[in-house]
């Protein structure tokens, strides 16, 4: 049988690695998938899942003949684990990442790479608020989008490639500047994640018998509101770290309508707080509409 990939190498074995390589086997589109972990037990657990078909805890070893490697670990590691494997690759593979931040990941590997390998910037948006590679699935990408970050130097043949895998497990995928990437996913992603985090911390500080009775009747709202604030620590601290500058910003900016709202419900604004209502509310039913009609002529 003729595989789109051959073998695929995925470094960093969990939730957005390990449903990548169930999407691929589940279209027969890939011939081996080797999985890297630091752990022997979570590269185990992938075997016996099913979801990868070799394992090593070394990098180095892993990438060794690898078409194609995935590097999807937290994003402050991407380029010190790149350095790590960068003299192992064959010429003519492809390395890509799945980090939410690409400023602190592009430029280095970029300039990690051996002659004739090649360096394609990637982040599937894509998650749950589950990590590990037990909430992997096979459809976690179907619908999704996937935004690529070229540079002047990407070579064009990866870029396809990479696109091409994207595309294959259902994701739509765009390309976009690297700076322009982390400003829109630092107001798009990042800051409703913080905004989540915060929500949930400031009703934990709470006094005792308070707090109790907040949470016991927590509802729907609440429960989805806060979903997100149960993702991976780690992660998110490095998403903080490297993304800083947009996430200072967006945080900013955020900082200061909420103080207009403060002082239009202190002040018992009643025009201020409905016209600060009805517009969150047109500007987000235009948002899902346009969404919508793009799905639509898709």
């Amino acid at each position: 049988m003729s595989f789109f990939i051959k073998r695929l190498t995925i470094i960093g074995v969990g939730l957005i690695g390990g449903s990548l390589a169930r999407a691929l086997k589940a279209r027969q589109m890939v011939g081996e998938v080797v999985g890297v972990n630091r752990t022997r037990d979570s590269l185990a657990k992938a075997l016996e899942l099913g979801v990868i078909d070799r394992c090593t805890t070394s990098a180095s070893e892993g990438v060794r003949g690898a078409e194609l490697v995935l590097v999807a670990t937290p994003v402050l590691t991407i380029p010190r684990i790149v350095e790590d494997f960068a003299q192992a690759l064959d010429s003519g593979c492809v390395v890509t990442d799945a980090g939410s931040v690409k400023g602190t990941v592009v430029a280095p590997c970029e300039a990690l790479m051996p002659q004739g390998v090649h360096f394609v910037g990637g982040h599937p948006i894509a998650g749950t608020e589950h990590s590990g590679v037990e909430a992997s699935f096979a459809t976690l990408y179907k619908g999704s989008r996937t935004i690529l970050t070229p540079t002047a130097t990407t070579d064009p043949g990866a870029l396809e490639l990479v696109r091409r895998m994207w595309e294959a497990v259902g994701s739509h995928v765009e390309t976009m500047e690297v700076v322009t990437h982390d400003r829109v996913l630092g107001a798009t992603s990042h800051l409703p994640h913080l905004i989540a985090y915060n929500v949930v911390n400031t009703l934990s500080d709470l006094e005792d018998d308070i707090r109790a009775e907040v949470f016991r009747y927590a509802a729907g709202g609440f429960r989805d509101f806060t979903r997100i604030a149960s993702s991976d620590p780690a992660m998110w601290r490095d998403i903080c770290l490297s993304n800083r500058e947009s996430i200072l910003d967006i945080l900013t900016r955020f900082r200061d309508a909420l103080e207009v709202l403060t002082q239009r419900v202190r002040d018992g604004d009643r025009d201020g707080l409905y016209g600060t209502f009805a517009r969150s509310k047109r500007t987000r039913d235009g948002i899902l509409q346009a969404h919508k009609k793009k799905v639509e002529s898709e």
